[in-house]
């Protein structure tokens, strides 16, 4: 008998299939002992065939299930190549899905760091449909006569201090919040205590909590920082908490101008009579745990339609809006980073086409084993079993690859991710993404190990013993063609997506900004307000400073600004212009509020359209002046020049234009400009006291930094320098989003495009091997080898072409979901989809043309030998 049996039936029908076997390859040219041998070992042990033959009709147990992984555990072992294929093209499918999902894992699905965060709204005004920010009188209305929240509070985010007495002068970001704003959110200082109510009153308010960062990095950890006094603007504050480590104001960064990391927090001490014409505050409210939001909604609307009737002169046509905090946090990103986890998930799917070609490929050279398992009894589910734990091995051992590879291009491209995205810092692999690692390791093992399983499913045992693999192994080609058009849909639609974008990021960059921002260097100033409390000590260091800078070697012009453009911050004014009736009760002209100094325009190159713009003669006893941009000159005297219109807006006395200037985007390429007036800072309507330097340099702008520090320490050492950058660092951060994006679509398009070229050129290549004796005969006969070469780039070309054909339509489809995303190109862009078609085609004719090529060299004697 055999080794390993015990039955002598069985150890006769073993040797009936191996002597047929054997046969089979001597007629392939083999010697007798080798041919033994190989058939031996196509077989492996007698033993497991034996188990198979007795055991495969009933259900998978534990031990058969250790015994299968056991067996695939080897037989990838033995072949150590087509396992690092495998392992290799999932871990890079598997690892990109990882690493994108875990970005949208902490922006949009990770718990908000807030206790019982689902009940968190935050409340607009609504302007139309526009939501804006609240008015403090209309805050102090809602919190006293809404029942739907249990509590309601209040930010503003526009402060800022100058820390001193603590080392070296430090601008900090602060916040003004209401004193139940952090019971709102559920937070507790991780020492002392909130604020009290009767601190949230002026004059009461000198108390403050400071960011566990700096309490660490200015305090060093001080356990007793409690009840010390701390120097904001020159005013004692008194520390009475430290916020947690991991306390963070998950928000929209455009809803808060991008502040959503404060250095300290002060109480916001409305006073007995808030204004309702300005517009600082956001609102947070925790909703009651009996009430919907639909409910809360409907409330708070009601309060809003009495509050726009006894203040028609404010609140006329306004509406209140109740958002979830999660949906108003991720609301701007939210179809980036989804269409982003769509697109990673289609390069697993090509992955997963692939590793299906080399498992076909495998399994028509595994037939005969299969065939022989077949034959002595063994049943088709349990051969079934047998491939599904394999291939689910190998989309495990993929998935920790690619949980490697996550790992690893994470802390690569975390510091890359753009800064107003929430939550970004936070950005890492936990238990949801390694559990979502390994769902689609999962997953995807069963996918691609489907394809044998089906293959085998249709195999004829006794073909394939008779016959071999040549025949056998031609029953899966049309499964491996729609492999291949589908990896060619999917690339293409990929390719059509990452081309619109990058036409729109092209479009984007190329827009005229209205200014030139080459050699200027842009830094910030903080004037504490104990002295610099009026518009004349701001005026007078504005021009000091400007003084010493403008003479400074190198320099070749300076300027300043209360607001620079692309830095977030803004405001405006409802404006009433002089001799234009009023457009009724609540209704009012608008215009974005600028104020800057002399030199400003000239040092940016803004152009002068019409009239002049601000000298140092424009101070506080000069004429109140004020120069406005071309489209407000347009939007509100038409083809007519503004010069000497007046205008007044904010309480104050009437303004004549002296000048028109070009439009800028301030708000970033992507948006319109706005319409905008101009103010001398000694005629300012409020008094800025975080003015904006800009230096136009003869140098390199980054290195003119030193000169400023030193012009601001010789005129007040106390005054803090900070955001120190570049004009061109501030435009390129204004897109730097859609540059992520693309980048990354482009990235995951191009790693698309390699896998299914290689995919092609594998099935390609099988399709050569399969068809060697057909080719060989027709050399043989006379085909020339550029015959040969046609007919198979021409059955390459078809499956090609019908790819390209379902790509175009899933993409029409598809693209129209991303034309939020789009700027200055529509989603049925022809030349992108013109393209993109052209560049795959070539490139997967290329791929197809190596192996063709190949064709056309095999030997005919050689060909028809080995039949």
């Amino acid at each position: 008998m055999l080794r390993g049996s015990a039955d002598p039936g069985f150890d006769a029908e073993i040797r009936e299939h191996l002597t047929l076997l054997t046969q089979r390859y001597v007629r392939q040219g083999m010697t007798p002992s080798d041919a033994a041998r190989a058939a031996r070992l196509q077989f492996g042990n007698t033993t497991r065939l034996q188990e198979e033959r007795r055991g495969m009709l009933t259900l998978p147990t534990l031990e058969s299930l250790w015994n299968d992984g056991r067996y695939a555990a080897r037989t990838l072992r033995k072949q150590p190549t087509f396992a690092a294929a495998v392992v290799l093209t999932l871990g890079l499918g598997i690892g990109a899905n990882t690493a994108i999902f875990s970005i949208c894992n902490t922006v949009l699905l990770a718990p908000l760091p807030y206790a019982d965060a689902g009940r968190i709204v935050m409340l607009w005004e609504l302007m139309g449909p526009t939501p804006i920010p609240v008015s403090p009188a209309n805050f102090v209305d809602w919190r006293r006569q809404s029942r739907s929240f249990d509590s309601m509070a209040a930010i503003n985010p526009f402060s800022s201090f100058v820390l001193t007495g603590s080392g070296e002068p430090v601008r900090l970001s602060a916040a003004a919040v209401s004193s139940d704003f952090f019971s709102v959110l559920g937070t507790r200082p991780a020492l002392g205590r909130g604020f009290l109510l009767e601190e949230d009153q002026p004059g009461r308010n000198q108390v403050v909590i400071v960011s566990n960062g700096l309490w660490v990095e200015r305090f060093g950890r001080r356990a007793d920082i409690l009840g010390t006094s701390i120097t904001l603007n020159d005013v004692s504050y008194t520390v009475v908490g430290v916020l947690p480590p991991e306390f963070e104001l998950v928000a929209k960064a455009s809803d808060f101008q991008t502040r959503t990391r404060f250095d300290v927090w002060v109480p916001l001490a409305l006073s007995a009579t808030p204004s309702r014409g300005s517009h600082p505050l956001r609102v947070f409210a925790r909703l009651r745990p009996d009430v919907t939001l639909e409910q809360a909604q409907a409330e708070i609307a009601a309060i809003g339609v009495q509050l726009a009737a006894a203040y028609p002169e404010e609140n006329k046509g306004k509406g209140v809006s109740a958002v979830p905090l999660r949906q108003q946090a991720t609301a701007d990103v939210r179809r980036a980073l989804l269409t982003l986890l769509a697109a990673v998930g289609f390069v697993l799917a090509i992955a997963c086409a692939n590793v299906a070609n080399l498992m076909l490929t495998r399994s028509a050279a595994r037939q005969r084993e299969t065939a022989l398992r077949l034959a002595i009894g063994a049943s088709r589910p349990r051969i079934a079993q047998q491939l599904l734990i394999e291939s689910t091995l190998l989309g495990l051992l993929g998935g920790i690859t690619g949980l490697a590879l996550a790992n690893v291009t994470m802390r690569a491209v975390g510091s890359y991710l753009p800064a107003d995205l929430s939550r970004a810092a936070g950005v890492a692999i936990d238990w949801r993404v390694m559990l979502f690692t390994a769902l689609i390791s999962l997953t995807t093992g069963i996918l691609f190990g489907l394809a044998p399983l089906l293959q085998s499913r249709r195999l004829s045992a006794r073909a394939a013993l008779e016959h071999g693999t040549r025949v056998a192994g031609r029953s899966n080609s049309g499964l491996r063609n729609l492999l291949v058009i589908g990896q060619v849909a999917v690339v293409l639609t990929l390719l059509v997506g990452a081309g619109l974008m990058s036409r729109s990021l092209w479009s984007l960059l190329q827009v005229p900004l209205g200014f030139h921002s080459d050699q200027v260097l842009t830094a910030r100033v903080t004037l504490p307000r104990t002295r610099y409390a009026d518009v004349v000590r701001v005026s007078a260091f504005q021009r000091d400073l400007l003084d010493r800078l403008r003479g400074a070697p190198g320099v070749q012009s300076a300027g300043a600004a209360a607001y620079l453009p692309l830095s977030g911050d803004d405001n405006g004014w409802a404006i009433f212009i002089e001799g234009r009736p009023s457009r009724g009760v609540g209704v009012y002209d608008f215009a974005a509020y600028r104020v800057v100094s002399d030199g400003y325009f000239e040092t940016l190159g803004m152009p002068l359209l019409q009239g002049r713009t601000f000298t140092a003669a424009d101070n506080e006893d000069a004429p109140l002046a004020i120069v406005i941009n071309e489209g407000m000159a347009r939007a509100y005297w038409g083809d007519a020049s503004p010069l000497g219109q007046r205008l007044r807006f904010g309480g104050t006395g009437l303004r004549t234009v002296v000048g028109v200037v070009g439009d800028i985007r301030h708000q970033g390429p992507a948006r319109r400009p706005q319409w905008e007036m101009y103010l001398p800072f000694g005629q300012a309507r409020n008094v800025e006291t975080a003015p904006s330097l800009v230096v136009r340099t003869a140098i390199d702008a980054a290195a003119m930094t030193s000169t400023v520090r030193a012009a601001v320490s010789a005129i007040d050492p106390l005054v803090p320098l900070d955001r120190v950058q570049t004009m061109e660092q501030l435009v390129a951060a204004s897109t730097g989003e859609p540059r992520f994006r693309t980048f990354l679509l482009a990235a995951l398009s191009l790693l698309a495009l390699a896998m299914a070229s290689i995919g092609i050129y594998g099935v390609t290549s099988y399709t050569v091997v399969q068809r060697t004796r057909e080719i060989g005969i027709a050399l043989a006969v006379g085909a020339s080898g550029g015959a040969i070469l046609r007919q198979v780039l021409g059955r390459a070309a078809i499956l090609i072409a019908a790819g390209l054909a379902v790509g175009l339509v899933v993409a029409v489809g598809l693209t129209r979901l991303i034309s939020g995303l789009l700027f200055g190109v529509t989603p049925l862009d022809v030349p992108t989809f013109a393209g993109v078609s052209l560049l795959l085609f070539t490139v997967a004719c290329v791929a197809s043309y190596l192996p063709a090529r190949r064709a056309t060299r095999i030997d005919p004697m050689v060909a028809l030998r080995a039949e």
